[in-house]
């Protein structure tokens, strides 16, 4: 079964970045995107450190499950080798019936069309297969899938449609995924509404493994009442953010966030501070039941929080070699 969350993005204080290649947006960004979401899955399967707990461990994990193996072969997918990226793009955090999820590698577009049939036919209360017009004077096939009926999702209904060979999109709303699929094949560009924005994408590195951008204004649409009223706060006072994790041979963080008032970014500095300290108190109790441990509080020790005028950044790296002490090698 097909799952996607299209909408999700875990905030602290709203650390943010996104790679995208360098000087380049996705064609396929909605126009209200205002926060970006990127999963580098051929970054992260080509790190040192994947490439030491075993892509074939990863795939004999795959292989637990007899119906997802029955599913992906019919689909003629290896999600190990024809996905490279997956990006997750909306307009806030708390509107999870917009946005769209954006999937680029090798589809096999026939495959899927069959297998949808099939689903369609056997399972007609969960997918249904719909025709809509390309805007160009054909079709395009996209298919409407009601998750909410055998799964406990956020998102009950999605739809998805391919994109040509290369690309897969998924919406909690059909306007969304109507909108990504009419994109022109030989678009280079998309135009997002909020300017800055769009200057901040171009500008980042592709290299990131994991990584998020998010506009200030973003974080407060929607409905923020299960939000306690500090964070609430904290959220209200950023203008913008950037960051991500890179795996290498161990793991690189880089988050930075600016705010509109430097008190603001003071504020944030401390908040994370006590967190900090807190994960560091907790850290030693469990390391004196399990020394190797250790290096998790060495790590948080070397967390670099600092602020500058309007400004809050984050770094920290846990090497190759202190990460093998938590997981060796032979794991």
């Amino acid at each position: 079964m097909l799952k996607h969350r299209v909408l999700g993005l875990g905030l602290a204080v709203a650390l943010a970045a996104v790679p995208a290649p360098a000087g380049e947006l996705d064609r396929y960004l909605p126009a209200d995107t205002e926060i970006v979401q990127v999963v580098n899955v051929r970054q992260i399967l080509g790190s040192a450190l994947v490439k030491q707990i075993g892509v074939d461990k990863i795939r004999d994990l795959l292989k637990q499950s007899e119906e997802l193996g029955a599913v992906l072969k019919e689909l003629k997918l290896d999600p190990l080798k024809d996905i490279d990226r997956i990006v997750s793009a909306a307009p806030s955090v708390g509107e999870q019936d917009k946005g769209l999820l954006i999937i680029h590698g090798r589809f096999n577009v026939e495959a899927w069309r069959a297998r949808a049939a099939k689903a369609a036919k056997d399972n007609k209360d969960v997918v249904k297969v719909q025709k809509v017009k390309d805007g160009q004077g054909g079709t395009h096939e996209i298919y409407e899938l009601t998750l909410g009926e055998v799964l406990p999702v956020p998102v009950p209904t999605l739809y998805l449609g391919l994109a040509g060979n290369n690309t897969i999109l998924a919406a909690p709303s059909k306007d969304y995924l109507i909108d990504g699929l009419r994109v022109k094949p030989d678009a280079t560009k998309t135009s997002l509404k909020h300017k800055a924005f769009a200057e901040m994408i171009a500008r980042m590195d592709d290299k990131q493994s994991l990584s998020f951008a998010v506009i200030g204004e973003a974080l407060t649409k929607g409905d923020l009442s299960e939000v306690p009223e500090e964070l609430r706060d904290v959220l209200k006072s950023i203008t913008a953010g950037s960051g991500g994790i890179t795996l290498a041979d161990g793991i690189k963080v880089e988050m930075s966030v600016s705010t509109k008032k430097a008190a603001d970014a003071k504020h944030i500095k401390e908040k994370v501070t006590e967190g900090l300290n807190m994960a560091m108190l907790a850290a030693t109790a469990l390391a004196a039941q399990e020394p190797k441990l250790n290096v998790l509080v060495d790590f948080l020790k070397k967390v670099n929080v600092t602020s500058r005028e309007k400004a809050v950044s984050l770094k920290a790296e846990l090497s190759g070699d202190d990460l093998g002490k938590i997981i060796p090698k032979d794991q």
